[in-house]
């Protein structure tokens, strides 16, 4: 039987916190595996991006298991869409959407940006957060360089992030309604767990329209902490007006390297207004700390041996200044 082909709307409205809806999209999974050969080059390049993130040792160790919530493979006229969790969303202490900007997409970029979540869950839980989990959401189609300029991609990517951590909020609300029995762990109790947004680039505008919808819904949805890196402007009707998103300039977090060039052009060229009600994070090296500066625009840059052009690190590397309090800001936890 061939697997069940959705849409981004579709998967964005299914219930991916579910626990029969998550068996379910591992079934599918395995019938996509099954169906691999009939698929299009860059189906089959998503399709192995997810199982290659999922698989236990293709990553870190020290990392929890991934949790597959939600994909679709997409199609010639649209790309694929991914949504991972690094640990357990039933037991999470502390949880964190990491939205990704341009570019980014799973066919080429699904098992980078679950180890990205993987690091700042190894940073949080450094910290101190007790049992975080990370949500890699890749949920929406990425521009490229010149769609960046335009609002449009985030609009309708910040209305499938809302309706999914819209269905988080409830999913938590279930599970303290319903006792133990509906957990896939065991663990937290806490119904509402301390709740952050991490997001790059034009991630953070695709954010920053998903917590404005949550705002509108009834009861209104708000997260804990917005941390926002590289970030390429904010829409005028947003600019100065954190309650728009259900914040306070207190729980706005913005990082920024000084060499950041795509952040100032996108940031320039689109006619967008800058972040000005938020906390700077201090993302130079720290000596004492022992962790090194996030240079350019990019999440990750340093590889090991890698020649003059992968030199540096990105915002999300693990050793950074940026990863350290990125970490603290999304667990709500001193920033020193």
């Amino acid at each position: 039987m061939e697997a069940e082909e959705l849409s981004p709307a579709q998967v964005a409205r299914r219930d991916i916190w579910d626990p029969v809806e998550r068996r379910a999209t591992r079934e599918r999974l395995r019938a996509d595996m099954r169906r691999r050969h009939l698929l299009g080059p860059k189906q089959r390049a998503a399709l192995d991006g997810i199982v290659h993130a999922l698989k236990p040792g293709a990553m870190d160790p020290s990392f929890p298991d991934r949790v597959l919530l939600a994909y679709d493979l997409g199609n010639a006229l649209r790309p694929a869409a991914g949504v991972v969790a690094v640990g357990e969303p039933a037991d999470a202490t502390h949880l964190t959407w990491q939205v990704s900007g341009m570019g980014i997409f799973v066919h080429s970029a699904m098992w980078g940006s679950a180890r990205e979540a993987g690091q700042l869950w190894a940073a949080q839980r450094e910290a101190g957060a007790a049992s975080p989990c990370v949500v890699s959401w890749l949920g929406y189609q990425p521009p490229g360089p010149w769609g960046a300029l335009s609002g449009r991609h985030a609009l309708r990517g910040g209305a499938r992030l809302a309706l999914h951590m819209a269905g988080w909020y409830d999913y938590r609300e279930r599970i303290a309604a319903d006792g133990p029995g509906d957990r896939q762990g065991s663990g937290a109790t806490d119904p509402f767990p301390h709740t952050a947004v991490e997001a790059h680039s034009y991630g953070s505008i695709v954010a920053a329209r998903a917590l404005q919808m949550l705002q509108r819904r009834r009861p209104p949805r708000s997260v804990d902490a917005l941390v926002v890196s590289g970030a390429v402007g904010l829409p005028r009707d947003l600019a100065g007006n954190p309650h728009l998103l259900g914040l306070t300039r207190d729980q706005v977090y913005f990082a920024l390297t000084d060499s950041d060039y795509l952040s100032w052009l996108g940031f320039r060229l689109s006619g967008r207004r800058p972040w000005t009600k938020m906390t700077r994070l201090t993302i130079a090296a720290d000596e004492a700390l022992d962790l090194a500066a996030a240079v350019g625009h990019n999440t990750s840059r340093f590889r090991p041996g890698a020649g003059p052009f992968r030199r540096g690190h990105g915002y999300r590397d693990a050793g950074t200044a940026s990863l350290y309090r990125i970490a603290r800001a999304t667990a709500g936890l001193p920033l020193d």
